[in-house]
This record gives structure tokens, sequence and C-alpha cells, in this order.
């Protein structure tokens, strides 16, 4: 299912194409057209790299007051043939980026856990506490993944591993 192009008059028709069910985040300014980003360079390199199909899906989601850089990431790693696979992956990043987490981390997160929004919050939360308790970085995401988010396990085998 593909959202209808965006007027750049109006986003009337943006609003109306999406379910009622759909977590969008708040509006930081005033919507802008997909065409409006083409001022950065960075962002007429990843228009540019689109399809137009990927652009009609990607303009609606931008004109919400989505980054078009984690939109083209989103579309990237859920695929085109579910808008609501899409819109669910970016919902679930924007509330695990407003807990302060860094983006790349929750990307990752997200993948390693199949967009479970659940499972890669809880490894978010441990692989932050063990790094606060100056364990690798590297070797925590190893033993998260290895123990599942067990958080006694993992935290057994990162101890048995530093001395």
């Amino acid at each position: 299912m593909l959202l209808p192009m965006v007027n750049d008059t109006s986003n009337l028709s943006v609003f109306q194409s999406l379910s009622p069910y759909t977590c969008l985040p708040p509006l930081a300014r005033e919507p802008q057209p997909l065409t409006a980003h083409r001022s950065h360079p960075d962002s007429a390199d990843l228009l540019s790299a689109l399809s137009q199909e990927e652009q009609d899906l990607i303009g609606p989601v931008v004109a919400l007051g989505y980054p078009l850089h984690r939109a083209i990431v989103a579309l990237q790693k859920t695929g085109r043939q579910s808008l609501s696979q899409f819109l669910n992956y970016l919902s679930a990043c924007d509330r695990l980026l407003r807990q302060g987490y860094e983006e790349g981390l929750v990307e990752e997160a997200m993948e390693m856990f199949q967009f479970s929004e659940s499972q890669a919050g809880e490894f978010l939360r441990l692989w932050e506490q063990f790094s606060d308790m100056g364990f690798q970085q590297d070797r925590i995401k190893e033993v998260l993944l290895v123990h599942g988010n067990r958080r006694e396990q993992a935290l057994e085998e990162l101890v048995a591993c530093a001395q």
C-alpha cells in the first residue's frame, strides 16, 4: 500500500491516508514538502538515490516531521512491502531516541532484535548500565545477544571476562 503524493500546498491528504492508530512524532516545526529537503547537499544525494515509488512513500512521512535520513534508513531496513512496518519502525525509533539513546545504537538494536521495540529497549537499557560500569561496548553487545538480554547472566560473564 502506497501513500499518495504530498500536495505542496496542503498536507491534508497525508493525514487522511494514515491510520488513526499510527504513532507520529510531535511536530517540532511547520511540516515541509519533500522538495524542501533538496537544499541540503546530503539530502539531495539521498533523494536522488531513491526510486519514485520510494520518494512517494517517504514524502508524506517527512512532511509529518520525521527527519529525511531516518525515514530513508527505516525504508532500507524494513523494505517497501509494508507501510505499517515502516511507520512502526520509525515510531519505535522515535520513542527510544526520546529516552536519550544514540541514534546509531537505536538503529542497530532495532535491527538486532528484528524491529522489536521492547527487546531493543531492554538491550539499550542494559547496554547503558554496563557501559556506565566500564565494560567494553563491543563485549557488552556480544554478551547481551548471547544471553538474550538476561541481565544477571550477561553481568556474570562480563565480570568473569574482566578478571
